[in-house]
């Protein structure tokens, strides 16, 4: 039985939608049919190489694909999950090495050791559940190193995107004061999401609008899209004393800024079973809303991936199979 998948031979190729068999699962794996899968940086480095641990043979052919929702429609023995749950979650970053297949397929298998999986709500849509795992899940992560308080100062770097889209209602939540950086035509998108202030980035230096209204300097930082030169150079030194800094690219350097009492972290996100069904839990509640998403069919899979790797993504891109 053959499936499309969207996938590599080697490190560096371009991915290509071809088939291949469709893979089926073995002890402690569920087979999944994907309904939705979303698109996500690390996808692209993953292609690259960037994953690839020292030394090991990675598993090529390669089917990318982090972020899923889909139907059980097999199991192996002494699987969490039963045929016929609707599940989602996301493949583990950690595990990317050893298991080839990905959600940019018709069907991939997982097991706990492979992915963060929960029972999709009936409540959450599939497309709505795919766009949830990678990003809802490094948001609440964030916000709970950062923990902003009521009142504080919040500046987020890279707003409009899949985690800044959570980020701005998880910290409009707690009655934070948010700056998103974004681009001019995302100015209301971000507003809706809970920002106070945004900044164009486009036109203005966001380091010295930033200083200008705030000369005191703000409580944290969230920069989700800058390297190490600009985080270190222009928007670390924009956190007061004792505040905190956080990047999702790692570019932050913790021990250059110890002196002044600034927590750091170059954030590597987690992901559990519990995560999932979180996130599911506040979507359901309608304490957080699905990002924006802009949807594909499987056979759009090169455009989605191009418009990936442009790095100006608003909200979240979602390939849907059925």
């Amino acid at each position: 039985m053959a499936m499309q998948a969207f996938s590599i031979d080697s490190f560096g190729q371009t991915p290509r939608l071809r088939d291949m068999p469709v893979p089926e699962p073995g002890p402690g794996e569920v087979q999944i049919k994907v309904s939705a899968a979303a698109v996500n940086p690390i996808d692209w480095k993953l292609a690259a190489g960037a994953l690839a641990p020292p030394g090991a043979d990675f598993p090529f052919p390669y089917t990318l694909g982090f972020d899923v929702a889909g139907r059980v429609t097999a199991a192996g023995d002494g699987a969490s999950f039963e045929v016929g749950q609707e599940v989602f979650g996301m493949r583990l970053p950690a595990a990317a090495g050893r298991h080839p297949h990905g959600s940019y397929a018709e069907y991939m298998t997982a097991s706990q050791d492979t992915a963060a999986l929960a029972v999709r709500p009936q409540a959450l849509d599939a497309v709505s559940a795919a766009a949830l795992p990678m990003t809802g899940g490094t948001a609440l992560g964030l916000m709970r190193w950062l923990d902003p308080a009521d009142g504080e100062t919040l500046l987020v770097v890279g707003a409009s995107g899949g985690v800044g889209s959570y980020i701005l209602q998880l910290a409009a939540a707690r009655n934070v004061h948010v700056i998103a950086v974004a681009a001019g035509e995302d100015r209301d998108y971000v507003r809706a999401l809970g920002a106070d202030e945004v900044i164009d980035y486009h036109t203005s230096d966001v380091a010295d609008t930033v200083r200008a209204a705030h000369p005191d300097g703000i409580d944290a930082v969230v920069d989700l899209v800058d390297g190490r030169d600009v985080v270190m150079g222009r928007v670390a030194p924009l956190v007061r004393d004792g505040g905190r800094l956080a990047s999702t690219v790692f570019a932050t350097d913790p021990d250059a800024l110890a002196d002044r009492d600034v927590r750091a972290v170059n954030f590597n996100y987690q992901a559990t079973g519990q995560h999932m069904a979180e996130l599911a839990d506040l979507v359901t509640s309608g304490a957080l809303k699905a990002a924006r998403i802009t949807t594909f069919p499987l056979s759009g899979m090169d455009e989605a991936y191009t418009a990936s790797t442009s790095g100006h993504v608003r909200g979240k891109l979602v390939i849907t199979t059925d």
